[in-house]
């Protein structure tokens, strides 16, 4: 028995496990991450040399927009060679521009492409794990789910969506980059 209405939040009876109560809460969270990468690409949009340290003090920045101790590779410096700053829009956004007499052109060493290829990167990353959820596993004996194992686990799919994200020609990224540049 779930009763809702406390600033959106669920409150849940003795007669559940409280499994809707995580679920929500995985949901919201999830959903503030991705306003939170949408509000940094948006405000990233025109500024030159965003270096995200705002409210840190400098001991704590290693480089660019990173804490110390960030496991995170993250996408900044993926792209550094000329041509990339002149690239051609691939995937869907190629497409979508096919046959057109005006090709557009994306700086891919840009800290608003880095934003869009995190905003890319978040949306792999959630469809993997929703294809993992549909994994059954076998617990072997002495081998029971464990917090570290799961937390690993998630470590190691959001280092596959990260290297899907560098590695594939999805495209998302590149419409991202072009909406929010103002060449759509």
């Amino acid at each position: 028995m779930a009763v809702s209405g406390i600033s959106g939040t669920n409150i849940t009876g003795t007669l559940s496990n409280g499994s809707a109560s995580v679920s929500q809460t995985l949901k919201d969270s999830q959903y503030n991450n991705f306003k939170d990468i949408l509000k940094t690409a948006e405000s990233n949009k025109n500024k030159k040399n965003y270096t995200g340290t705002t409210n840190l003090s400098s001991s704590q920045v290693s480089s660019g927009k990173r804490i110390n101790g960030d496991y995170k590779q993250g996408f900044e410096g993926t792209f550094t060679s000329e041509k990339d700053k002149h690239a051609a829009p691939q995937g869907m956004a190629a497409r979508a521009y096919y046959g057109k007499a005006q090709k557009p052109e994306i700086d891919k060493t840009s800290e608003l492409y880095e934003s869009a290829m995190e905003m890319e990167n978040y949306l792999v990353k959630t469809m993997l794990s929703s294809m993992r959820s549909t994994v059954m596993k076998s617990n072997l004996i002495g081998q029971e789910n464990s917090y570290a194992r799961d937390m690993y686990e998630d470590m190691l799919y959001d280092n596959y969506a990260e290297q899907i994200t560098k590695s594939s020609s999805f495209g998302l990224a590149d419409q991202i980059y072009l909406e929010l540049s103002g060449q759509r």
